[in-house]
């Protein structure tokens, strides 16, 4: 089964330390309300500490914007675009950023050792598949495109089709995308 979430239906929210922005896009959670899965988009600018998530790991990738720099637990790594970056939730995190223009980063967050994630760009070709296994897997859309679920449904850029369980997704055009996947169990 699939689902499909707008970018544009998500509101951005204040960081859990208040300082920026992200928009949830989708998420799994435990029966107490905590994420075991969490998928979102920030928006950065200038210079800004990551909010701590003790037991989670971590993935970033920077979608658009001017250069980012993370400064993790005192190492910097500059970010390339559309290229991950994992880290540990509980790490000390400063991102750095021209503030002229917001930045905007994809983030996949799993809890440890329920959840395992990855994150790669794919590029489709018309008619190409993508199957999907039984982990959860997501794709957000790089550019406009339209997939075959078994029903059409376009999407634009940044809006994400969630996949839990078996599903083939076939592409009608050329499309670009950043897979999103969280495979059950420790690594």
């Amino acid at each position: 089964m699939a689902g499909i979430v707008r970018f544009t239906d998500c509101p951005p929210v204040p960081w859990k330390n208040g300082a920026g922005t992200t928009r949830e896009l989708w998420a799994r959670r435990d029966a107490a309300g905590d994420a075991l899965i969490r998928i979102s988009v920030a928006e950065i600018r200038g210079k800004q500490g990551f909010s701590t998530f003790p037991g989670i790991d971590r993935v970033i990738l920077q979608l658009d914007g001017p250069a980012m720099v993370l400064t993790i637990d005192g190492t910097p790594h500059r970010l390339q675009p559309l290229t991950p970056l994992a880290f540990a939730g509980e790490a000390d995190v400063v991102c750095d950023a021209d503030d002229t223009e917001p930045a905007h980063d994809l983030n996949l967050m799993c809890r440890r050792g329920s959840y395992v994630p990855a994150m790669e760009r794919i590029a489709t070709l018309p008619g190409q598949s993508q199957n999907v296994g039984s982990t959860v897997t997501a794709f957000l859309a790089l550019i406009p495109c339209a997939l075959v679920l078994p029903l059409a449904v376009k999407l634009q850029p940044l809006d994400l089709i969630v996949a839990d369980g078996p599903v083939t997704l076939r592409t009608e055009g050329a499309g670009g995308f950043i897979r999103l996947s969280a495979k059950g169990g420790a690594p």
